[in-house]
């Protein structure tokens, strides 16, 4: 924490709960090189003079999610300047999940001047915390100075453990290649291969000497995998299994991991297949469950992928390995191997998967081990990913990689200037239009000949989604792509079927609004004159969320927009002018570190606060496959108003903080990792949020240009 190296003061409050770093959360803060203490830089603090309260504050946050210990020791110096009956206080505040302590020392009430002087503070530290904020706080006139921060775990410097090499970062054996290459595989290999993937998944995220990172994971697979694979048969397969175990030494230390209450579960995970007797013999089985049970960290396992939140960056200990080329068959399969083991230990949906996972290592083994070209590599990595229907689920493989494939479609250069949406009859229909060959309402059959529900169908295996609106809405803006510069289009309009041969693209785009791809809009329903307030919560901001609903405390309702990602500050604000008292409305769930795959309730989402000036109209939340996450969140919070209903049809279905990490040959993986549901494990992932009053448009409808989901919230609220 020195200031010798002229840090960055960041402005405002934490936004990441990765970075190490300084920031002021008030008044001003500087690096000062005049005001030395022992020849060593000082930090300034002073008020903000257009601060009426005179508080300073200025904090340097560790990151501790990888760290733990007894005791935290903090000291330094300081010293001020014009204090006018000042407090000064400095501590320690200890942050983690559902819990927050703090120590501290106040200094007291000072005035005047002062030369340097000390400050002290000692605390235990929590087996929770996964973060620790250092800080000094004033309230009153001050210039205050502070330099020689010293902070201590255990009587050694924090900089030992932030900056802590771990074990696996310094092997580099495979850097540049597996070596591993496998040319005839039997049934006898696959079964092997699968056998393998279950294990050192299963040591990977339970073992305690890889959960500390003392294994580089990946280079010890490629140091075991090529006698597992030609092993003849399972006698000879347990033999190694159980050599390789013993490698990393005897567990001297267990504990019960036993369940008491399973209510405060939302997922347990089931690793009964470390007791089949077809697999493995009886030493095995007792190895692996002195595994299962051994002591581990509670809150530290390397390669468990944490739920981001804040400005959380991509979980790097899944190396990346960009290099490596995709022909090299060890990488081929630790890709399958860390992504199946990536979904069974660290996705809290996995019982609700449309295809039983437990299944799909062994049937997508042969396309990682041997696929034809690197497509259809690339494209097997791509459908598992989807295999988790998850709407927040993607892999991003660049863009070179799928042009010989399906996927090409969706990079095409030339794109017809209309959206595409599917009406309530399940039609493919032009909802809006900027191009004079096509009008809103025609339905769309054929594109260069094929029929457009089998493109959809075709292309379903690649595109992850928990349900099927969110499905069609993600690939619907690929379908009018093309690199010819040509398309035929089969469409009905006014009954009757026509072709369509659209050419000259962005030549032929409308350039003034027109009777066909108009729609109408919010302001085009009168709302005002019906007492009536919208709101989209996209793009609304506090204080006019804030002035629309205080000024308007006569309205007979509300109607939020919620079709579109929301602004994050609309949820700060609308529960709190919208309920009387705060309502919970959503359980979370988070993976154990000491217990991977098991997720347990570790918050309840709440909503309002006490207002009996709360509004009194009734509530219209319009949802429809375009709310997703937060969007669903948030809307489940809004309907917890008293007069409300939500308003629409089936929402995207992902709900829960993200995660995300890498796979080999430079891809990266994005999925669901933070359980989200209604109290007491109502489910919400793939299903969405409840909806009160069904909407879709017709056909008919959507060629009228009608928004539905106005019209059905209009009746609602005058009723």
């Amino acid at each position: 924490m020195s200031f010798d190296n002229n840090p960055r003061i960041k402005k405002g409050h934490l936004s990441s709960l990765e970075l190490n770093g300084w920031f002021v959360s008030n008044g001003n803060a500087s690096i000062d090189s005049v005001e030395l203490f022992n020849d060593r830089k000082s930090l300034k603090l002073q008020n903000d003079p257009a601060d009426s309260l005179k508080i300073s504050q200025v904090y340097y946050y560790a990151n501790t999610r990888d760290i733990t210990g007894d005791s935290i020791y903090f000291s330094g110096k300081f010293k001020y300047k014009g204090a006018d009956s000042t407090s000064i206080v400095f501590g320690i505040q200890q942050m983690g999940q559902d819990t927050m302590a703090n120590a501290m020392t106040e200094i007291g009430k000072r005035s005047g001047d002062s030369e340097w002087n000390d400050f002290t503070i000692k605390t235990a530290m929590s087996s929770l915390t996964s973060g620790i904020n250092f800080f000094v706080f004033t309230t009153g006139n001050i210039e205050l100075w502070t330099s020689n921060w010293q902070a201590q775990l255990d009587k050694k410097p924090l900089g030992a453990f932030v900056n802590h090499e771990f074990s696996v970062e310094k092997d580099k054996e495979f850097d540049y290649g597996s070596s591993f290459c496998l040319s005839a595989p039997t049934t006898q290999t696959y079964e092997n291969l699968e056998v393998l993937g279950k294990v050192w998944g299963f040591l990977k995220y339970y073992h305690p000497e890889v959960t500390q990172g003392n294994y580089n994971w990946d280079y010890e697979l490629f140091r075991i995998l090529p006698q597992i694979a030609k092993a003849p048969d399972k006698d000879k397969r347990n033999k190694l299994l159980n050599e390789w175990i013993d490698k990393y030494g005897k567990i001297t230390q267990t504990v019960s991991y036993a369940i008491e209450d399973s209510s405060k579960y939302s997922r347990i995970i089931d690793t009964d297949w470390i007791n089949d007797e077809n697999l493995f013999d009886a030493p095995l089985i007792s190895k692996l469950n002195t595994i299962k049970n051994a002591k581990r960290n509670l809150k530290f396992n390397y390669y468990l992928i944490p739920y981001q939140s804040g400005g959380s960056s991509l979980f790097d200990r899944e190396k990346e390995y960009p290099l490596i080329p995709w022909k090299d068959q060890g990488y081929r399969i630790l890709t399958l191997y860390r992504l199946w083991n990536a979904v069974e230990y660290c996705f809290p949906y996995t019982e609700m998967t449309d295809k039983q996972w437990d299944t799909l290592l062994g049937k997508f083994l042969p396309r990682f081990v041997s696929p034809v070209d690197n497509e259809e590599y690339k494209l097997a990595i791509l459908e598992l990913l989807t295999c988790i229907n998850d709407s927040h689920g993607f892999v991003y493989i660049p863009r070179e990689d799928l042009e010989k494939t399906i996927l090409k479609r969706q990079s095409d250069s030339f794109v017809v200037p209309v959206t595409l949406t599917e009406s309530k009859s399940g039609d493919i229909v032009v909802r809006d239009t900027r191009t004079f060959e096509l009008e809103r309402g025609d339905i769309i059959r054929t594109i260069d000949g094929e029929d457009v529900k089998k493109i959809i169908t075709d292309l379903s295996p690649y595109v992850p989604a928990s349900n099927h609106p969110t499905l069609v809405r993600n690939v619907l803006p690929w379908l009018l792509r093309t690199d010819t510069g040509y398309m035929n289009i089969t469409c009905i309009r006014n009954g009757k079927e026509i072709q369509i041969d659209i050419k000259n693209f962005g030549q032929n785009r409308r350039r003034q609004p027109h009777e066909l791809s108009d729609m109408k809009w919010p302001k085009d329903y009168n709302l005002s004159a019906k007492k009536i307030i919208y709101i989209d919560v996209s793009t609304a901001e506090s204080d006019a969320i804030t002035d629309m609903i205080q000024n308007n405390k006569n309205a007979k309702g509300v109607i939020l927009d919620m079709r579109k990602y929301p602004s994050m500050a609309a949820y700060g604000t609308l529960p709190n002018l919208l309920l009387p008292a705060p309502q919970e409305f959503m359980w979370f769930s988070f993976n154990r570190n000491e217990a991977p795959g098991n997720y347990k309730l570790c918050s309840i989402a709440k909503a309002g606060s006490d207002n009996p000036d709360y509004f009194k109209g009734k509530v219209a939340i319009l949802v429809n496959e375009g709310t997703q996450s937060h969007g669903e969140f948030s809307s489940m919070a809004y309907r917890k108003a008293p007069q409300s209903a939500i308003i629409g049809s089936t929402t995207a279905g992902a709900d829960g903080n993200i995660g995300s990490f890498y796979l080999p040959g430079k891809a990266t993986c994005i999925y669901t990792a933070l359980g989200a549901y209604y109290p007491n494990w109502e489910q919400c992932q793939r299903k969405g949020v409840k909806i009160d009053i069904e909407v879709r448009p017709t056909n008919q409808e959507i060629r009228n240009g009608q928004d539905v989901w106005i019209e059905k919230a209009i009746e609602y609220i005058l009723k």
